[in-house]
């Protein structure tokens, strides 16, 4: 199962709300420390939130956030154990008890907040581009009307790709089959988060495409825990809130590679001055 099936017509994240609604969720944080550890939800294929450096490991900037809130409920950033999600399953997994929290690109909607609760947000991402060949022409969203262009299952801007942009979406699972499709020219562009699409433009083989189209939007992303879990949640955002104070998201942003985001430095000022 890649992500939420639609039940006798009832839309799957209207039939998660339903479950999640009908038994309270608590204790996630004394399951937690019972456990001596932390399971998280984090990407293995995005660069540059969470990803496989040369060596294997799953690294990245939300993955050392994951890490950090490790330590600080635990006393120990090697007590998580980080579960790949992609974004079609990582809320079901959240909901059905898999883990406990996710940490993966998540974008804060309306929609998304009627089945999950969100963190504090701490990055303001740029929303979708559209990478395409050197030679394409198109270079606004309303002249994709009608072309087939690859994207992700389960991204939150697929709905608007093709009601509003009227784009012919052919949706893979992961981002190597999306590319692969690209390549194979199965698709005129892939739509996808900016930030990772510029990334993939420092790749040598790569070197022959561009962004294409531009972001329409800025979207803010927060870690997704479930619903009425009050006491894991204020443990959570309180160790995000350290993080931001001490610096770390600034630090991380230039480790994995990130322009230096002024929303970042605000909340970092701003959560330091609190501290003191």
């Amino acid at each position: 199962m890649t992500g939420f099936k639609t039940m006798m017509g009832v839309p799957a994240l209207a039939l998660a709300a339903f479950f999640v609604g009908s038994a309270a969720v608590a204790g996630t944080l004394e399951n937690v420390k019972a456990r001596g550890k932390l399971v998280v939800g984090v990407k293995n294929d995005y660069v540059p939130y969470g990803y496989l450096n040369d060596k294997g490991d799953v690294v990245g900037f939300e993955v050392s956030l994951a890490k950090y809130v490790a330590k600080e409920l635990l006393g120990s950033e090697d007590k998580i154990e980080l579960v790949p999600v992609v974004a079609s399953n990582r809320i079901e997994f959240l909901t059905a008890g898999r883990i406990d929290a996710i940490f993966a690109t998540l974008g804060v909607t309306a929609e998304r907040a009627k089945v999950i609760d969100f963190t504090t947000e701490y990055v303001l991402a740029a929303g979708p581009s559209v990478l395409a060949a050197k030679e394409a022409t198109i270079s606004k969203w309303d002249e994709l009307k009608g072309k087939s262009v690859c994207g992700i299952q389960g991204s939150y801007y697929n709905k608007k790709m093709t009601e509003e942009f009227g784009i012919n979406l052919v949706a893979f699972k992961t981002q190597p089959e999306a590319y692969r499709a690209l390549k194979d020219n199965r698709c005129i562009g892939f739509v996808f988060d900016d930030m990772t699409l510029q990334q993939k433009l420092k790749e040598p083989d790569w070197a022959s495409y561009k962004i294409a189209v531009a972001p329409y939007e800025f979207q803010p992303m927060a870690g997704g825990l479930r619903k009425g879990d009050t006491e894991f949640h204020e443990a959570v955002d309180k160790a995000i809130g350290k993080a931001e104070a001490e610096g770390k998201l600034i630090a991380w942003e230039t480790e994995f590679g990130m322009p230096h985001s002024d929303y970042i430095a605000a909340r970092a000022k701003a959560a330091a001055a609190k501290k003191n």
